[in-house]
């Protein structure tokens, strides 16, 4: 990210002492995994690379898109290079309940610890209370958001399917979730869930939502 918004007016972002919440979520899928050395903290792996990456600000996505389109077929970190650039289809959701899967790992934190979502209660606070921190540390940025969102408490119902996780981000271990969340909410709080993401370390690829179902 740092590579593709490097003349961008939100790279202040990348080197701000205390730089919030970040303003997108993304999420790295692989072809294949060859290997995974955990001692090592390698994994080896066959391309292509997918990235995908959301955001519900206008100006965010439109920097991302000019920059990959600018440097697609050129190196852009380890000899890697942008084969292809596509804009998926809006999402909206417009239910008071919707099922979401966890593209990759997504990160919870409590008050002393990150979550293994084994308890429920404490999972529903953290996701509304960094919720509600991202969205009034959004308000304060110079940038236009899409939707007008109206945040309400996020339930995480019983019919969830998601499990402890962990990965190995920087060095050491990172309790994470993974699977599918069954939500209910005032569906602008889910949009908001589906733009920004869940959780927390979003600009570290934690958190990216998809739909699964609307009910």
């Amino acid at each position: 990210m740092k590579t593709f918004l490097h003349d961008s007016p939100i790279f202040s972002h990348f080197i701000s002492r205390q730089p919030g919440y970040s303003p997108y979520v993304f999420s790295i899928g692989f072809n294949k995994i060859i290997a995974i050395d955990v001692d090592e903290g390698k994994m080896n792996i066959q391309p292509p690379i997918y990235m995908t990456i959301s955001s519900g600000f206008y100006e965010v996505i439109t920097e991302i898109i000019n920059a990959a389109i600018k440097m697609r077929d050129k190196p852009v970190i380890l000899g890697l290079k942008i084969r292809r650039v596509e804009m998926l289809p809006m999402k909206r959701t417009r239910a008071p309940e919707a099922e979401f899967r966890i593209c990759g790992h997504a990160v919870f934190r409590g008050t002393e610890e990150y979550l293994d979502g084994s308890d429920v209660q404490l999972l529903e606070e953290s996701i509304n209370q960094h919720m509600i921190n991202k969205f009034l540390f959004f308000h304060d940025l110079p940038l236009t958001m899409q939707e007008e969102y109206s945040l309400s408490p996020v339930r995480v119902l019983d019919n969830s399917n998601y499990r402890k996780g962990v990965c190995h981000h920087y060095g050491g271990p990172l309790t994470t979730l993974q699977g599918r969340m069954h939500l209910q909410a005032d569906p602008k709080s889910m949009q908001f869930l589906y733009d920004f993401g869940i959780g927390v370390r979003s600009g570290q690829g934690f958190g990216l939502l998809e739909v699964v179902r609307q009910i």
